[in-house]
C-alpha cells in the first residue's frame, strides 16, 4: 500500500513539472503584438509606454526551440543622422529612433535572421535598417520611402526614396541594396522634362524651405 500511495505521489510530481515547464511564464509581454512570421520564426512589437513618441520593444520567437529574444529596444529621440549620408551606415539597434513596419527578408536554419526594420521618426521619411537577430549592430540605409520588395533570389532590398527637381516637386528614385547594405543598383525616371534642369544638391536642399 504504501509503494502504491509512492507511486502516486512520484507520479503526481512528474505531472506538475510537465504542467510547469509546459507553462512557463515567456519572456515576451503580453501587450506585444505579432507583426511578422514565416515558417521558422515569429516577432513581436511591444509599445512600453502611452507617451506621445513611445518607446518599442522587438522581440522573435524560435518556432523549433519555442525559445525567445528581445532583439532590440527603440530610442525615441535619436537624431536620424543616417538620412545625410549617401551610403549606409552602422549603428546600434537601441539607437533606432521608432518600428512601424517590420519585414522578415531571411530566416534559414543555422544562419542569422535577417530582419527589416521601418519607422518614422520625423512623420515624413521612412527611416529603414537592416538587423539580424546574432548582431547588436544594424545597417541604417540612405533610403526615404521604404521597401518596395525582395527579390529572393538575389537577396536584394528594392528602397524608394525622392530627390528634388531644381524647378520644384520631386519624383522617386529605386534603389536595389544588398544585406549588407551595398548600393547593388539604382534606377530613376528621366528629369520632368518641363523644367529639363538637375536636381537640388544637397546643400541646395539644407537651404529650401519646405
Amino acid at each position: 500500500m504504501i509503494n502504491s500511495r509512492m507511486s502516486i505521489k512520484i507520479l503526481c510530481a512528474f505531472a506538475l513539472c510537465a504542467f510547469m515547464v509546459g507553462c512557463r511564464n515567456s519572456l515576451i509581454p503580453k501587450t506585444a503584438t505579432v507583426v511578422a512570421e514565416d515558417d521558422n520564426v515569429v516577432v513581436y512589437l511591444n509599445q512600453e509606454d502611452n507617451s506621445e513618441t513611445p518607446q518599442k520593444s522587438l522581440w522573435i520567437r524560435y518556432k523549433e526551440t519555442n525559445k525567445e529574444k528581445r532583439l532590440l529596444v527603440t530610442h525615441p529621440h535619436a537624431k536620424a543622422d543616417w538620412q545625410q549620408f549617401s551610403q549606409s551606415v552602422k549603428i546600434h539597434v537601441d539607437s533606432i529612433p521608432s518600428i512601424g513596419c517590420v519585414t522578415i527578408v531571411s530566416s534559414y536554419k543555422d544562419e542569422p535572421v535577417i530582419i527589416l526594420v521601418e519607422g518614422s521618426s520625423d512623420h515624413r521619411n521612412i527611416d529603414s535598417f537592416i538587423i539580424s537577430d546574432t548582431s547588436e549592430y544594424a545597417i541604417g540605409l540612405p533610403t526615404s520611402s521604404g521597401l518596395v520588395g525582395i527579390a529572393q533570389e538575389e537577396s536584394l532590398l528594392i528602397m524608394e526614396s525622392y530627390e528634388y527637381y531644381k524647378g520644384g516637386g520631386r519624383y522617386s528614385v529605386i534603389e536595389a541594396y544588398d544585406l549588407k547594405g551595398d548600393k547593388i543598383d539604382s534606377m530613376s525616371p528621366m528629369l520632368n522634362p518641363q523644367y529639363d534642369v538637375p536636381i537640388y544638391s544637397k546643400d541646395e536642399l539644407d537651404s529650401l524651405d519646405y
